[in-house]
């Protein structure tokens, strides 16, 4: 598939119009992006009476010039495993045990709670934001970040969707 991009000529013609460019061929060239294949753009202009000579003939008169392969479509993200995301809900589990008390005291019990009724990784997500709030508010930003920091290491580490 073959791709064209403009060249300073083409830019130049869209914007000031200094060369006198037919409308029809003009509209083919602001059409030209440098992302979508010829072979996607010329059925969009055949009803203008266009076709492939008349890339040929922007291309020869200099208003466009041959572009780069567009990049291959990327693959679909690969989903974690249900072992990978057991073990990362027991990862983020143990880190929310062995912080919550030591870091929040007293004023962690809500979390406490939450984290014992917490079923799925999704429900000690949804926990992240409020404890680093509180970790904020009561033992200040750099602990926080800190503990930040790990957490996100602990989400992104076995998962490969975003956190």
């Amino acid at each position: 598939m073959t791709t064209y991009n403009k060249t300073d000529k083409g830019r130049e013609e869209i914007t000031a119009r200094t060369h006198g460019l037919q409308s029809r061929m003009r509209t083919l060239l602001v059409m030209i992006d440098g992302r979508h294949p010829m072979e996607e753009l010329l059925p969009k202009v055949t009803g203008l009476g266009l076709d492939a000579s008349a890339v040929h003939e922007l291309l020869a008169q200099g208003f466009i010039e041959e572009g780069e392969a567009p990049p291959p479509p990327q693959a679909a993200p690969v989903l974690p495993t249900e072992q990978e995301l057991a073990a990362q809900y027991q990862s983020a589990r143990d880190f929310y045990a062995r912080t919550i008390e030591p870091t929040l005291g007293l004023r962690g019990q809500v979390l406490q709670s939450k984290l014992e009724a917490a079923q799925t990784l999704e429900d000690l997500k949804a926990m992240r934001i409020t404890f680093f709030e509180m970790v904020n508010r009561i033992r200040g930003r750099p602990v926080a970040l800190a503990l930040k920091k790990e957490l996100d290491a602990i989400l992104g580490a076995c998962s490969k969707e975003a956190a």
